[in-house]
């Protein structure tokens, strides 16, 4: 039993703790709001980020004779010197290309079905072993030429449309990383664009024609075989597009 001088006390402290725990959690929040505006400020990937890398096999691969050096000849097939007239375009493994992406997709299809079906059946009996004039007697409204009648009707429509257009244009440098006996050069590149926190990446691979490359050492998208351009995005802007956790989950269980 507390007495009247030890009440004061207890109360007193039991302030003195809650305005310690009061402050400690406000420093602890402004604390952690200095953090993270710190952290914002800081460029860097969203989620950590593993460039893609292809490892490209030819599917055939042709025998070419590989020219090699002669003994006391002052030529050689892969030095720099040999292109000091030629344009600048590409050729080596390491040389760098401007692959211009121009992507454009149309799709339509369009299904229409229909099914009519009709079906009668009509019976009579006019005359067996006297039944009919027994029935009739029986039964006025008994009509030996309307004995049993029968009809069905089907009628089903459907139609079905489906359409999609894409658009990509973006211009990617990409490297030659390898070259293949046939003399085609297989490219691959990536760029990464990081924008108010909205990160932009363009991934470009495929195998180049020499001949198709232009004298700005540019080539088309359309030109490259075997090719794979992507171009995805993560950040603010990416995660409001996708439907939040309850609507896909109710998108998950509802059977209609």
């Amino acid at each position: 039993m507390l007495t009247k001088n030890q009440e004061p006390r207890t109360k007193n402290r039991h302030n003195v703790a809650k305005s310690l725990l009061q402050t400690v959690a406000v420093r602890s929040l402004l604390a952690g709001a200095l953090l993270a505006a710190g952290c914002a400020n800081e460029p860097s990937h969203i989620d950590g980020y593993k460039p893609k890398s292809r490892d490209y096999q030819m599917p055939v691969q042709p025998e070419q004779a590989q020219g090699g050096r002669t003994d006391g000849s002052l030529w050689s097939a892969n030095e720099l010197s040999n292109y000091l007239y030629a344009d600048q375009r590409a050729l080596r493994v390491g040389d760098v290309l401007t692959v211009e992406v121009e992507e454009y997709a149309d799709a339509r299809r369009d299904a229409n079905t229909r099914i009519d079906r009709k079906t009668e059946i009509n019976a009579n009996i006019a005359s067996f072993l006297g039944a009919m004039a027994k029935l009739q007697k029986l039964d006025a409204d008994i009509d030996p030429e309307e004995l049993i009648a029968a009809g069905s009707e089907i009628d089903y429509e459907s139609r079905g449309e489906t359409g999609r257009s894409e658009q990509l244009t973006a211009t990617v440098q990409v490297i030659v990383k390898k070259t293949l006996p046939n003399g085609n050069l297989f490219v691959e590149g990536h760029r990464v664009i990081l924008v108010n926190d909205e990160e932009h990446h363009f991934y470009v691979s495929g195998v180049a024609r020499p001949h198709d490359i232009d004298e700005q050492n540019e080539i088309s998208s359309t030109k490259l075989a075997d090719a794979e351009i992507e171009f995805t995005g993560r950040g603010v802007l990416s995660e409001q597009q996708k439907p939040g956790v309850f609507t896909r989950f109710f998108g998950w269980i509802w059977p209609f």
